[in-house]
């Protein structure tokens, strides 16, 4: 004799009960499926590293991005350690630009502040300072700021009249 009822038995809409031994039983062997871990740290820590790369033409920026890239990415590394993040790769490359956004901007700025410093800058500055808000004293730190750079690299920064 056959498990099922003979067709027509059954209401419309409802269906015999599965035949036993196809199924896992109750309770055991359940499916389980690990949760996505995300990549959300990982993910902000590499692009504010790219950003901080960019950034070098704007040399706060390189420092700005790349500091914000060391964070996110050593968040990111710690919580891909402890299994609770993933994109550990992206973190490590966002860390890696970061730093090399900071290192590059420091040396940028450096350098900045000596050819400022060589062409007469802190001079120009200071006499700016010294001449309070007399024009004819700030004209006169101008004339010799621009002299100063004429003389130095032998270039004219606005061309004379000529006759």
């Amino acid at each position: 004799m056959s498990q099922y009822p003979p067709p027509g038995q059954y209401p419309p809409g409802q269906y015999p009960p599965p035949p036993p031994g196809q199924y896992p039983p109750p309770g055991g062997g359940q499916y389980w499926q690990e949760s996505p871990k995300g990549k959300g740290m990982a993910i902000t820590a590499l692009v504010l590293g790219i950003l901080a790369i960019l950034g070098l033409l704007v040399v706060f920026g390189g420092f700005v991005f790349g500091l914000f890239a060391v964070i996110f990415g050593i968040i990111a590394l710690v919580k891909s350690r402890r299994g609770t993040g993933a994109g550990a790769g992206m973190a490590v490359a966002g860390l890696i630009l970061g730093i090399i956004g900071i290192v590059a901007a420091s040396v940028i700025a450096v350098l900045g502040f000596r050819f400022f410093e060589e062409i007469g800058g802190t001079d120009y500055v200071d006499c700016l300072s010294n001449a309070g808000g007399d024009q004819a004293k700030i004209e006169q730190c101008e004339r010799d700021f621009q002299q100063n750079i004429e003389d130095k690299y032998s270039i004219t920064l606005t061309p004379r009249p000529t006759p």
